[in-house]
């Protein structure tokens, strides 16, 4: 990738002349000012001054619905018979996400230097997961390039719009429990203390509810550090814990467990096993290659383990609806209808009608979800606030009675 350097040099009039040239090396740069008769005294790379803004822009995720997007662009170009380098250079001036164009970029010099296309998008696995690289191997193969970028594109729009919907029915109730504690906060911090004095004046013992309530005031006036600390710690272990792999299957089992988002979620990784070995299988990709790269899209250690289990199994010579009915963690309609295309030879049309079945059960869920935790994320604050208001009521009503 071209750097920018500064360059001090003299003419042949023996003028010294200065000034920024973009190359790949110093090497390079003196090559050039050599071949215009320029004699060289110095050259340096250029200090970079550094810029929050596009430091973000550089390093922003690439997200599905911007691998859909260039899939989508992509393959009516290599449809309407735009040749593969002229697709890409176009691509480049249209892309808007700057680290997706940076890639492509890298992507077209490779391209051009004779290295396939999928062989360059595979030095880019940030960008370019495993199932989009082995499909573009694929289409390359096949001489079908534009069905299968087609194919990717509508994929990639499915598991976004899948996505959306599940962050919709998770984002909402933690949302709301934020907002409920950054309330309680402020009425403990700022609110209560204003009636300390007030009931501290007041002769008889107050109800516990007051007392609790201002011993937890007390408590986090003095010692908020300590609450924060301790919530950046647990946050810390909790992350570490997380990455390990003992730790990613527990939480993850954990999360299957959770009422009412647990369901939800088994049918999200159902959905996303099915329509990802679906477009695997029908463009061609071998059943274990098709199963190692479902391992990872798929996006929980416990469904992961099965798949890793199963694919061992296969390799056996079992036929893959045996090990996922025998891990209990896949519905028997799904394993019926995965025995049906393996008889049949159909595992495609039959993955891609299950996918279809719980796309629209994962809607029904993600509205089934919101409308159940929204009273009772209700009910939770109305609980909080309530405790704070009674525990500052009652005894101020106590006094009035002795007046």
């Amino acid at each position: 990738m071209a750097e920018e350097f500064e360059y001090k040099a003299k003419n042949k009039d023996g003028d010294l002349i200065s000034g920024t040239i973009e190359a790949e090396s110093k090497s390079a740069i003196a090559r050039q000012l050599r071949e215009k008769g320029y004699y060289i005294t110095e050259i340096s790379e250029k200090r970079k001054v550094f810029d929050v803004g596009e430091f973000i822009k550089k390093h922003r995720k690439v997200k599905l619905k911007d691998l859909s997007v260039f899939s989508q662009q992509f393959a009516a170009m290599i449809d309407a018979g735009i040749s593969l380098v002229d697709a890409l250079n176009i691509l480049i001036d249209q892309t808007d996400h700057k680290r997706l164009r940076d890639v492509i970029q890298q992507v077209t010099d490779d391209v051009e230097t004779g290295i396939s296309l999928a062989d360059a998008m595979e030095k880019h696995p940030a960008v370019f997961p495993e199932l989009y690289i082995q499909l573009v191997k694929a289409g390359e193969s096949g001489g079908v390039l534009d069905r299968i970028l087609n194919k990717l594109a509508d994929h990639y729009d499915r598991q976004d719009e899948l996505n959306s919907m599940v962050r919709s029915a998770l984002y909402y109730p933690l949302v709301i429990f934020a907002v409920g504690i950054i309330v309680v906060i402020f009425l403990l911090t700022q609110v209560v203390p204003q009636f300390v004095g007030m009931f501290r004046d007041f002769g008889s013992e107050l109800p516990l509810p007051t007392r609790m309530l201002l011993g937890i005031s007390t408590f986090m006036q003095s010692y908020w550090w300590a609450l924060l600390l301790a919530f950046i710690v647990l946050l810390f272990v909790l992350a570490r814990f997380r990455n390990t792999p003992a730790g990613r299957e527990k939480t993850d089992r954990w999360f299957l467990k959770i009422p009412i988002i647990g369901p939800m979620l088994r049918k999200v990784y159902i959905s996303r096993f099915s329509s990802t070995l679906a477009i695997l299988i029908d463009s061609g990709v071998d059943l274990l290659t098709a199963l190692a790269i479902v391992e990872d899209v798929v996006g929980n250690k416990v469904y992961g383990d099965v798949l890793t289990k199963a694919r061992a199994r296969v390799r056996e010579g079992s036929t893959l609806s045996e090990p996922l009915a025998a891990s209990g963690e896949f519905p028997a309609m799904v394993v019926q209808m995965l025995n049906v295309g393996e008889e049949t030879g159909s595992i495609g049309t039959m993955l891609n009608k299950v996918s279809t079945f719980y796309d629209r059960q994962v809607e029904a869920s993600v509205e089934g979800a919101i409308s159940l935790i929204e009273p009772i994320m209700i009910v939770f604050l109305a609980v909080m606030v309530g405790f704070v208001a009674i525990s500052i009521v009652t005894p101020m009503f106590d006094m009035f009675q002795q007046f």
